[in-house]
């Protein structure tokens, strides 16, 4: 009976102290690609993140660069706060929420002269689901046959 509670006991050790190791941390590289909606909830509207001096965001039908950003991972859901020129070259700031729901598909939430929610809700804001657009490679490698 000793032995069995000893291996209980280590087994718990075990995984309280081996989960952190197992867990993923989202980082910024989770995020670098090229994001658009998913279905018709708001058509035209892509995220992409090319490096961490270069977004741009589609939205409206007007892309626009990101000027500056701040992205918070140790959140959940991450906090992406960033800043645009709006159409009358006025800065426009945008509080926002996002989720790394997989390899494929982002979930955020933009809160524009709104409070930003701690959570995804129906509430306010503007919910999106993003899928990552898979990158076409061009494939005109030329192949040298010895003859």
């Amino acid at each position: 009976m000793r032995i069995m509670k000893k291996i209980f006991i280590a087994a718990g050790v075990f995984v309280l102290f081996g989960l952190p190791g197992f867990c993923q941390s989202k980082k910024f590289q989770d995020i670098i690609g090229r994001w658009t909606v998913i279905g018709e909830q708001g058509p035209g509207v892509r995220l992409e993140i090319i490096d961490s001096a270069d977004i741009m965001l589609t939205y409206m039908g007007e892309e626009k660069k990101i000027l500056n950003y701040k992205i918070d991972f140790s959140k959940s859901p991450a906090w992406f706060d960033f800043s645009v020129k709006d159409t009358t070259s006025s800065i426009l700031n945008v509080k926002s929420i996002i989720e790394i729901v997989n390899d494929g598909v982002i979930k955020w939430q933009l809160f524009v002269d709104e409070d930003r929610s701690d959570h995804f809700s129906s509430g306010k804001g503007e919910l999106f689901y993003l899928k990552r657009e898979k990158v076409s490679t061009n494939s005109n490698a030329v192949s040298l046959k010895k003859e």
